[in-house]
């Protein structure tokens, strides 16, 4: 699992808002219809071949899903608190379907460390997209 803690220039409530309005048209294009979505635990789609399941949301605070293709299975987590200077963010990513016991101590060190540069990525590019969205 890989875990990376940064600081935001926006409020826990600004991350949500965006990351909703991105789960909603999600939801909607997935099952093809303009209902109204609710975003909670329990909530499924497909976009794709792959299976989505928010498995842990709290607004503000947490978001928790679960993401399975016929190659990979992912749990990404953000875990968000407001400080003085914005928010604290915390994301986590496990490739479920990742079985170190299957690889060398190297293997798993290098894979490991792909792993979290793609994350330290993945986080860039949502803080810069929420940013984005609240201007």
């Amino acid at each position: 699992m890989i875990t990376i803690k940064e600081q935001a220039n926006f409020e826990a409530k600004d991350f949500f808002n965006y990351l909703d309005r991105q789960l909603t048209q999600a939801i909607k294009k997935s099952r093809g219809n303009d209902l109204p979505v609710k975003i909670a635990a329990g909530t499924t789609y497909q976009q794709r071949n792959v299976k989505a399941e928010i498995t842990e949301y709290e607004f503000g605070k947490k978001y928790v899903s679960v993401f399975k293709s016929p190659k990979i299975d992912i749990k990404i987590g953000y875990y968000l608190t407001d400080t003085p200077q914005g928010c604290q963010i915390v994301f986590k990513e496990d490739v479920l379907s990742y079985d170190e016991k299957k690889h060398s101590n190297i293997g798993t060190w290098f894979y490991n460390w792909q792993l979290k540069q793609g994350a330290k990525k993945q986080l860039k590019q949502m803080k810069n997209n929420v940013l984005a969205y609240t201007k």
